[in-house]
């Protein structure tokens, strides 16, 4: 019997040489050179870093070492099921029935094996074949430092002898000296590094490069298995074809906190990755059969004894209920997603704010980087004014990233060409060029060949996540025209030309770009139509006379040729060709701009000594030399000019010194910690859902696995800018989206729970409000769920207010007219409804937009604000923020895939609600009155506090939103407007253009200007009124593309 000296001997001498030899073995085994003795010793890790898992994938039957460096793997041997032997028991088993426990714990990692006596014979035979073959004299230079290294190791490296005396014949006393023989063979053999790497013991230990990585979470159980080929619930491809035939394959399972994965064992390439939701469950079947199932896939694995498969049923069912419960309960809302208390989340308004943070967490980050847009522009820059040259362009960023060996995820949108132009592909090739293979671009979906697919819905969801602890939602692409300050400039000559603005003095530049005439840009219109017709898409050629409406990028797919708004007067129908001029003029008359001739590149100074022959670098740096905030097609006037040319990013795409362009008005939220967890987890089964569709055997593209709970570092610069706040994340995702069968809509859920128990105020900012009670064609609730809000308050004699901005003109075109029908227009309208039941429905609720002004060169103009954002705030405590607009695309669940963060304030101050004391949360509160500022025009000494009194509702920001209105109207008769209720009053305001103030007193027009605060307008309530607008698509309707659920 080994002694216990001995025993601490043997594992002194393991502490001080396991290391160096490991390193060794391991070199030798890898067919590196051994280390010279004047080379540095390598740098030893606490863990096991997360990326190894990609990184370090080799087949289970080599020989790797699996566990931490330097750290030592303590074992315990107990003989705890002692069996008697029975008839029952194969023949083997009856001579040595008994199950040994094995306890190991490797750092914080413990588990326990559990085998019979033949397990250890025939691991020590197999280790014994091994021993020998080292020795074997084979002409190589690797056996020959093998041999060499084995004679200077000969004692420690020499296994122990184990008995062969069956079990049924030993005495208790014989026992225990069998358990003390096992106890010293482990610990000799796992001092050892030619034993420790070799794949029978990791096998006969159930570990692998898997078990010790502290962010995958605990160990765990591993094995090997057999697996029943299918049970996915979303089609995969193969050859064109599903697969359509079954078989048992050899793999290697896994299970950990939140996800059952396996492996391949010949190459150690993730297989798969189950998720635990609400439908993940572990059931017994016949023949040792397991079935694990989720929500997208069941699965079905083969043990090869049966008590592996009862311990396995029931660790898997224990996990549910314990580490995997917060996504396997219910949770609020129906959300995937559970509370987390006590996140750290900040908001960040405008692109400017958004990102420049998330530029800073991308060049920190340390593993990996997820990115989903619905557009992403490589070419934008985070920063500006780009100073820096392109360290800050996000490309550059991205593959810098890549070449410090972190992974880079990226999925987009993957367009239909025929309806809009994001250049996806464009995005993917600019990307991956010189990244080597640490950026991975997956665009989604592929509408021919994928089953799952759609045609009309889009992934609109906008996220970052750095390291799957710091993330990013809410309603900003990283794309063009997304980049913007609080003060919303229209204008950026840089240091050409002069601009005075309503917010601030604003620069920058010349086009770089000839602009395009009028003439110009309806004959290309028409092009674009007459192309679409010669690709079969169109059944009508269009009109020679009509002027086709531009198609425009901003967050919903629109035609080329765009769609025609046709008006019916007195019961008689327009014609399309009529009502598409209409259109025309109503988006030209967004600006108003007197044309100026624009300088050329070569007449700009201190830019000649970098002008070699154009190109795109060319253009690049004459717009950094001027200190351009908003470079090439950055420079967005979608209503004049759409996005075309994108592979071209810094040709201008209009003239800057006659066309301002449209501010962007957003809103997000960074968020740490266990949220950030769950938005990664969200990325993770977007990606590997789309993985297993589009690339399921190109290993380029691997699979993700979601990091544990347990342990979540936090950057400590990132967590000073956070509110202590409890957050669940949400989303709208359906079958294609996300493959899963069972749509989610906890978006809408948590919209309506707010409207519904909102005490005093809701506060929203939305692209479009396109939600009508009763109607057979828009479905979601939020308008009813606002009118009896509101119809509650007036019952009950309540001060309530609803605050909604929205853009004066969103896009593309038939959402105008079903936003003025949810808004205004129609008996079916919020406003005429509650019209009819309390009266005066704006002394509750009242819409509006904002606008801006600047002077450029001498010439007034002034342009709509574009609002982007999804924001519900309710009563200062809670916040609704993500991607989500209100409408039925985004609401539904089982059309665009959505994603929001829903955030609950715990830290509290003192404020005012409807002139009482009131205890609001730091985070609503600050967001709220930041928001309001900026609107308001940024005055420090405007009381914010109180939104609900009467004072501030009608005296202050109504009272500000109806002046500067009127303002906008006098001086540039701006549409839309509340003066055109009909379609002659509009043909009679746009011949009467020329007589505004802007163009017969521009010096009076200035100084009525100067009284303009901040940006917020009223919404035109009553413009077209008396108009019966009708969505005519004619060409499409007939070929049967765009059903009208497209637009709303």
């Amino acid at each position: 019997m080994t002694t216990k000296s001995e025993e601490k001997t043997a594992a002194d001498k393991c502490d001080g040489q396991s290391i160096s030899d490991a390193i060794f073995f391991d070199d030798l085994d890898s067919g590196i050179h051994k280390r010279s003795d004047d080379e540095p010793s390598p740098e030893f890790h606490a863990d096991i870093p997360y990326l190894t898992v990609y990184d370090d994938v080799k087949p289970f039957d080599s020989t790797h070492d699996v566990f931490i460096s330097g750290l030592k793997i303590n074992v315990r041997v107990e003989d705890t099921d002692r069996v008697t032997p029975t008839a029952l028991l194969a023949p083997f088993a009856a001579i040595n029935p008994t199950r040994y426990s094995i306890h190991l714990q490797h750092g914080e990692f413990e588990w326990t094996v559990r085998k019979r006596y033949s397990d250890f014979l025939r691991l020590h035979h197999r280790l014994k074949l091994f021993r020998t073959s080292l020795a074997l004299p084979l002409p190589t230079k690797q056996h020959r430092l093998t041999r060499e290294a084995i004679r200077r190791r000969q004692s420690s490296d020499t296994l122990p002898s184990l008995s062969m005396k069956p079990e049924t014949f030993m005495s208790d006393e014989d026992f225990r000296h069998r358990v003390d023989t096992l106890q010293t063979y482990f610990d000799r053999i796992l001092c050892s590094p030619i034993y420790r790497c070799h794949p029978e013991l990791l096998r006969f230990l159930k570990v692998s490069q898997f078990s010790f990585v502290a962010s995958l979470g605990m160990k765990g159980m591993e094995n090997f298995i057999r697996k029943l080929s299918g049970g996915r619930k979303y089609a995969v491809q193969c050859f064109g074809r599903k697969t359509c035939c079954a078989r048992w394959l050899d793999r290697y399972l896994i299970v950990k906190d939140t996800f059952v994965a396996y492996v391949r064992p010949h190459d150690g390439v993730i297989g798969d990755v189950l998720l635990m939701d609400h439908k993940f469950a572990a059931t017994m079947k016949e023949d040792h059969v397991i079935q694990i199932r989720n929500s997208s896939r069941t699965l079905e694995v083969r043990f090869h004894r049966l008590r592996y498969a009862y311990d396995w049923e029931a660790f898997m069912n224990q996990l549910r209920v314990t580490k995997g419960a917060d996504f396997t309960q219910l949770n609020r809302f129906s959300s995937f997603a559970p509370i987390r208390s006590q996140s750290r989340v900040h908001w960040l308004i405008n692109g400017e704010d958004y990102m420049s943070t998330v530029a800073d967490a991308i060049e920190g980050a340390k593993e990996e980087i997820f990115i989903t847009d619905w557009w992403l522009s490589p070419e934008i820059y985070l920063k500006r004014p780009a100073k820096k040259g392109h360290f800050w362009r996000l490309d550059k960023m991205l593959q810098r990233k890549a070449r410090q060996g972190i992974r880079v995820y990226v999925l987009i949108y993957k367009e239909f060409s025929p309806a809009i132009v994001l250049a996806s592909l464009h995005t993917k090739e600019v990307l991956t060029e010189n990244s080597t293979n640490s950026i991975r671009v997956l665009r989604h979906p592929d509408r021919v060949t994928d089953a799952n697919s759609t045609v009309f819905w889009s992934h609109h969801e906008k996220l970052v996540v750095v390291d799957q602890q710091i993330a990013f939602v809410g309603g900003i692409d990283l794309c063009f025209g997304r980049w913007d300050t609080s003060a919303h400039p229209i204008t950026d000559p840089g240091r050409v030309g002069s601009s005075t603005s309503g917010q601030a003095a604003n620069g920058t530049s010349n086009g770089t770009k000839e602009p395009a005439s009028t003439d110009k840009l309806e004959k290309r219109y028409h092009q674009d139509g007459a192309d679409l017709y010669m690709h079969g898409l169109l059944t009508n050629k269009p009109d020679e006379g009509a002027i086709q409406p531009t198609q425009t990028v901003t967050d919903r797919p629109a035609t080329r040729n765009g769609t025609a708004v046709a008006a019916t007067a007195n019961g008689d129908t327009a014609s399309a060709a009529n009502a598409t001029r209409l259109w025309k003029k109503l988006k030209h008359s967004v600006h108003v701009a007197k044309p100026v001739a624009s300088p050329s590149l070569t007449d700009i100074e201190d830019t000649t000594d970098f002008l070699p022959p154009p190109g795109q670098d060319v253009l690049m740096e004459a717009a950094l030399t001027l200190e351009q905030l908003f470079l090439g097609k950055d420079y967005a006037s979608f209503y004049v000019c759409d996005f075309s040319e994108l592979d071209q990013p810094y040709h201008d795409l209009v003239d800057r010194q006659q066309v301002p362009r449209v501010p962007w008005q957003d809103v997000g939220v960074l968020c740490m910690g266990a949220i950030a967890r769950d938005v990664a987890r969200h990325f993770i089964q977007r990606w590997n859902f789309t993985k297993n569709e589009k690339a399921k055997n190109n290993q380029r593209y691997p699979l993700l696995l979601p990091k544990t709970y347990d342990h979540i570092p936090i950057d400590e610069a990132m967590l000073k800018k956070g509110f202590k706040c409890n957050t669940q994340l949400l989303r709208s995702v359906a079958h294609w989206s996300c493959g899963s069968p069972e749509t989610e809509k906890s978006i809408v859920n948590a919209m309506v729970y707010m409207i519904e128990t909102s005490q005093h105020y809701l506060y929203m900012e939305s692209q479009f409000f396109i939600s009508i009670a009763g109607s057979n064609d828009v479905t979601n609730p939020i308008a009813q769920k606002l009118y009896d809000r509101i119809l509650k308050a007036y019952h009950n004699n309540e001060t309530y207010r609803v605050y909604v901005t929205v853009p004066l003109v969103p896009t593309p075109v038939p959402t105008i007219v079903w936003n003025f029908k949810s808004i205004s227009h129609g008996d079916g309208s919020l406003i005429r409804r509650l019209q009819h039941a309390v009266g005066d429905p704006y002394r509750f609720i009242r819409f509006f937009g904002l606008r801006n002004w600047a002077q450029l060169n001498g010439n007034l103009m002034q342009s709509l604000v574009y609002v982007h954002s999804k924001l519900v705030i309710a009563d200062d405590r809670i916040v609704l923020c993500g991607s989500a607009n209100i409408n039925d695309r985004s609401l539904l669940g089982n059309r665009d895939s959505e994603l929001a963060l829903y955030i609950e304030d715990t830290e509290f101050v003192k404020s005012k609600m409807n002139g009482v004391d009131y205890q609001a949360g730091r985070f609503a509160l600050s967001l709220r009155q930041s928001l309001m500022r900026n609107h308001l025009g940024g005055d420090a000494a405007l009381d914010l506090s109180d939104p609900v009194c009467d004072h501030f509702f009608n005296e202050v920001w109504g009272r500000i939103a109806l002046n500067n209105a009127a303002i906008y109207d006098q001086v540039f008769c701006v549409i839309p407007t509340n003066h055109v209720s009909n379609s002659q009053e509009y043909e009679s305001r746009s011949r009467s253009r020329d007589s505004c103030l802007a163009e017969k007193k521009p010096t009076e027009a200035h100084e009525a200007l100067l009284a303009v605060k901040g940006h917020l307008v009223e919404f035109p309530y009553d413009f077209m009124a008396k108009e019966s607008f009708e969505i005519t698509i004619a060409r499409y309707k007939t070929a049967g593309l765009l059903p009208l659920s497209v637009w709303i």
